[in-house]
């Protein structure tokens, strides 16, 4: 019987390795996670308690006099829109203020460039970063909502986690790209008034998309947060999934991929012209 030790002996060193990509992300990502150790706390305030705050107001308070939506009681109906609302807000707060902070005034990105890293493991790292807090954030909201009968299917709500880390990539990388054109901070004013907002309100979170006239469902379904969303209230209900799915992740993950490259094009002229 071959074991699997003996396989990685006989095979070069350097393919038992991770890319050096992968390494310099991970550097990358340690580097942020300690930091974050010393602001635990404030950090999950504002990332998990706000959300939780619109869960119960919104699902006991209007819940009380909506009753059912969609044929779901609407506890069960807002929290899988609170998941996708909890992490693409942090992951979008992540990705432009608090990457805005380490590119210019911190001068982070500076530092780690004078290092063996690459602006792409740099940008890498910062977006497996920013997908880590908006997990954990959107993890916390779906254990709080779950003690509270807000998900018929645990093990759907489990699979749905998986969802939201690939939407947590997307939100990310979203935001990388407004900050590779950001002169100031002045400017997320811009992405958290026409792309965080819009999402919040007419993605579904609160209403089915469908309520909504024509023109604002088509500005919905633009929305990457619309097709999250599609694709975990079924999963966290119980419901059957469609084979549109299929197309509602290919829209997120296909987001995720151009806006990364936007990102990087655009933030290497501006630090290396």
């Amino acid at each position: 019987m071959i074991k699997l030790g003996d396989v990685r002996a006989r095979l070069p060193a350097r393919l038992c390795q991770p890319p050096d990509v992968l390494r310099g992300a991970g550097a990358v990502w340690r580097r942020h996670l300690i930091v974050w150790r010393t602001m635990l706390w404030a950090s999950l305030t504002s990332n998990v308690f706000e959300p939780l705050l619109f869960l119960f107001a919104f699902g006991y308070g209007l819940g009380a006099i909506v009753g059912e939506l969609g044929g779901l009681p609407y506890l069960v109906f807002i929290l899988p829109g609170m998941m996708a609302y909890t992490a693409m807000f942090a992951a979008s707060f992540e990705a432009t203020i608090g990457a805005y902070a380490r590119f210019r005034l911190q001068k982070t990105w500076d530092a780690m460039l004078a290092t063996p890293l690459s602006l792409t493991e740099i940008l890498l790292g910062e977006l497996l970063w920013c997908a880590t807090k908006a997990t954990v954030a959107a993890t916390c909201v779906f254990i709080v909502g779950a003690a509270f009968g807000g998900v018929p299917s645990i093990g759907g709500g489990l699979l749905g986690l998986l969802m939201l880390v690939l939407a947590a990539l997307c939100f990310g990388a979203c935001g990388h790209a407004f900050l590779a054109y950001a002169k100031g901070w002045d400017f997320f004013s811009y992405v958290f008034t026409f792309w965080v907002t819009p999402m919040f309100i007419f993605s579904g979170v609160f209403f089915e998309v469908t309520r909504f006239p024509d023109p604002i469902q088509l500005l919905a379904w633009v929305l990457p947060m619309t097709h999250v969303i599609a694709v975990l209230r079924p999963l966290t209900t119980g419901q059957e999934l469609g084979w549109i799915a299929i197309l509602n992740v290919l829209y997120v993950a296909g987001l995720a991929v151009v806006a990364f490259l936007v990102a990087r094009r655009r933030i290497g002229q501006r630090m290396f012209d």
